[in-house]
């Protein structure tokens, strides 16, 4: 066990300073079991074990002692499996614990994730890595930080059997290994990397390593997913260089790169666009035409600049199609796990308990499988304080602080309770929350904006972080003040009534900070009238809009202004228009059934009765049913169910166009495989796409928008004009 410590405090020094040593005898001790008794870890390298069965740390999540156990609950399970099939079972009892919800930020500890039964899907894949490590299966999390062709990210889990790595959806159990639904989406990534901790020897094992940052060594495994190509890029010696991709409306970096000694740096990624940076320096690189770039001061742009952003095409590098009997089996072990989740779920809340205090009830269900921790605080006696404290309080961190810390925070804070407005002391004194950082006693200290708010709430002034920018804010002689006074001016955004903007949808702003351009928060329920007016610090700001193709290309605009110290300035934001031309890109549709080359375009819907959305395009397409009718094309409807076609909007319309196909498919399914696919939301129904005459999806969208039917129609108008 003393080798296994060594390795923990080498890899893992800022973790090792601020948990308790027992936490990592646990691990320690926990995987030399492993290493002995189990074959599976015992034939593994001495570098495998170290970093994918013994390292407790898979990303940045809060670490927990769990090993023991998830081990005591999977062993019985797995241990006269085949390797893959104890992989596939250990995610199978994942799912029966934990399901996807978004939630904040801050990266739950595994344990964490296990008692409240949900997870973002980079605190699921920890939970299974942590999972297939407790009983010897070296696993790893990869990620892609940023996708290229929508505004999102997504983590999921690989295991090394049998000498080579295998993939798979953490929490999404399926019938086989290589198989998620971000098949598609993976193979349009830009970059998918994973991380190890400490000293490492073994490139093949572990990928090629794309630089440091922290504790994390970064690996590239996007040849595994994509189709990628070599890059090289231009910079000075030695010069940090930022890999930026646009999403949400803004550059989102996916990696940073440091120039060699002769300037340049080489790097595998996907075949689209990225935006690189260093400082005020920058460039573009158009992947499907260029193999690099190099990076040089902006020329000047005066107004509003255009620039088109693409996204990598799909292609089937991990094409995992299932057969009806695999279909079927995944279904069922789907819906046993969920029932199996939400029985555990409904077991943690005391219903007496909870009717004792009627005012935290949302707190107390909240807490999930931590309710008798936050109960036993809460209950202790009559203090209002208590609730005060935990009104504070995320839903994260009511499923996982302890009493010990509620009470010392509690304590920390009681002296300065009555000494300012009630709601000012519960949010900035009381609260421990400052932003996304690991809740402690506040013994440990911390750097930055975030150590600087803890400072000022230990000394009982309320202090807290501006949305807008992270700069700490305080209250002084009964008003809000910076801590660090700035010089302002103001900025009026106007747009057109016609013109949707959505904050870190379609448009975004940044400040140069004189080294970087930093993200800025700003509130879309600010708008009025087609205005929104903020207090700015003085200073340059870069503008991005961007409007997204329905196939992942971005029609793209920016504009930088200064800010003078008092001055108020107007900005007219700006969104590129696009043609009925542009929204029609050729994808193939991933399911065989749906992919008839009739030579006739094809309108697919699927539609569930009597739900408002599609109520809505049910009503649009009777308005407007003589020209759909006029149309060289056919119509199918995908229900859910036998009967559904009797609901009586949908029937009227059926009624009114027999032409239409009714067909009953597997419809979970379906829907998830098309709209992953298509890059589509599989929980917003209805979908609608049009086919075209070789059996390509040319069109998709989901949900429903006022004038969704006519737009659909103008699609397939332009096809049979096309005769595409």
């Amino acid at each position: 066990m003393e080798e296994e410590l060594r390795f923990l405090k080498t890899a893992l020094p800022a973790d090792w300073a601020t948990y308790p040593r027992s936490l990592f005898e646990a691990f320690a001790a926990h995987a030399a079991m492993l290493r002995d008794t189990v074959p599976w870890c015992r034939q593994l390298s001495r570098e495998v074990y170290e970093q994918y069965v013994l390292c407790p740390r898979v990303n940045d999540e809060d670490l927990s002692d769990h090993r023991g156990l998830f081990y005591g609950q999977l062993w019985d399970r797995v241990k006269d499996l085949e390797q893959e099939q104890a992989v596939l079972e250990v995610n199978r009892w994942c799912h029966e614990q934990a399901s996807y919800q978004a939630q904040d930020d801050r990266t739950a500890s595994p344990l964490t994730v296990y008692r409240c039964g949900s997870g973002r899907c980079g605190e699921e894949s920890a939970f299974l890595v942590a999972a297939l490590r407790s009983v010897g299966l070296p696993a790893r999390q990869v990620y892609a930080p940023r996708w290229s062709h929508c505004d999102d990210n997504h983590a999921w889990v690989e295991v090394l059997c049998h000498g080579k790595w295998r993939f798979l959806g953490a929490c999404e159990p399926e019938p086989v290994l290589d198989r998620g639904w971000f098949n598609t989406a993976a193979s349009r990534a830009m970059l998918v990397h994973s991380r190890t901790f400490g000293p490492v020897r073994d490139t093949a094992l572990h990928g090629v390593p794309l630089g440091r940052e922290g504790q994390a060594l970064y690996h590239n495994q996007t040849g595994r997913y994509a189709r990628t190509k070599q890059y090289t890029f231009r910079a000075r010696p030695g010069e940090k260089i930022t890999l930026e991709v646009l999403n949400e409306a803004r550059f989102c970096p996916i990696a940073h790169l440091t120039a060699g000694p002769d300037g340049t740096v080489r790097a595998e990624l996907g075949i689209g666009d990225l935006h690189l940076s260093a400082g005020e320096r920058e460039a573009f690189c158009h992947g499907e035409t260029e193999d690099g770039a190099e990076l040089a001061a902006p020329l000047p742009c005066p107004g509003w600049t255009a620039f088109d952003f693409r996204a990598p095409r799909d292609y089937p590098v991990n094409p995992a199609p299932l057969d009806e009997a695999q279909r079927k089996k995944r279904a069922e072990v789907l819906a046993a796990g969920d029932a199996k989740r939400a029985g555990r779920m409904a077991g943690y809340c005391d219903r007496n308990k909870l009717e004792a205090y009627p005012q935290q009830r949302e707190q107390l269900e909240k807490a999930r499988g931590n309710f008798e921790v936050i109960y036993a605080f809460l209950s202790r006696d009559g203090d209002p304080l208590r609730s005060a404290l935990l009104e504070s309080l995320s839903d994260k961190d009511l499923r996982d602080a302890t009493a010990d810390l509620l009470e010392f925070h509690l304590e920390r804070a009681r002296p300065w309770a009555d000494r300012y407005p009630e709601e000012i002391f519960r949010r900035f004194v009381l609260c421990p929350r400052v932003a996304y950082e690991r809740l402690t006693d506040w013994s440990v200290p911390q750097s930055g904006a975030v150590g600087e708010v803890i400072a000022l709430r230990q000394a009982g002034i309320p202090a807290w972080l501006r949305p807008l920018d992270g700069a700490v804010m305080m209250w002084q002689d009964g008003k809000v003040v910076p801590k660090h006074p700035q010089k302002c001016g103001k900025v009026i955004f106007r747009k057109t009534a016609e013109d949707r903007f959505s904050y870190r949808q379609n448009w975004s702003l940044d400040l140069w900070t004189g080294e970087m351009w930093k993200p800025l928060v700003l509130a879309d329920r600010a708008w009025h009238k087609n205005e929104l007016m903020t207090v700015l610090p003085a200073g340059r700001y870069r503008v991005l809009s961007a409007l997204r193709l329905p196939a992942g290309d971005q029609l793209a605009d920016r504009l930088e202004f200064s800010l003078e110290p008092e001055e108020t300035r107007e900005v007219f934001l700006e969104l590129r228009e696009c043609t009925l031309r542009d929204l029609i890109t050729p994808r193939d549709l991933p399911l065989e059934e749906l992919r008839s080359r009739n030579e006739r375009p094809a309108l697919l819907l699927w539609l569930e009765e009597g739900a408002e959305p599609t109520e809505h395009i049910l009503n649009e397409l009777t308005a407007d049913l003589a020209a759909f009718r006029a149309l060289d094309a056919e119509t199918i409807c995908f229900l859910r169910r036998p009967g559904a076609e009797r609901q009586t909007t949908l029937a009227a319309l059926l009624a009114a166009w027999p032409e239409v196909r009714v067909e009953y498919p597997e419809w979970g399914y379906q829907t998830e495989t098309v709209a992953r696919h298509l890059g589509l939301d599989p929980d917003k129904p209805p979908f609608a796409v049009v086919r075209d005459g070789a059996g390509r999806a040319v069109y998709a969208c989901c949900g429903y928008q006022v004038g969704t039917a006519q737009l659909l129609r103008r699609i397939l108008e332009q096809l049979t004009a096309e005769k595409l």
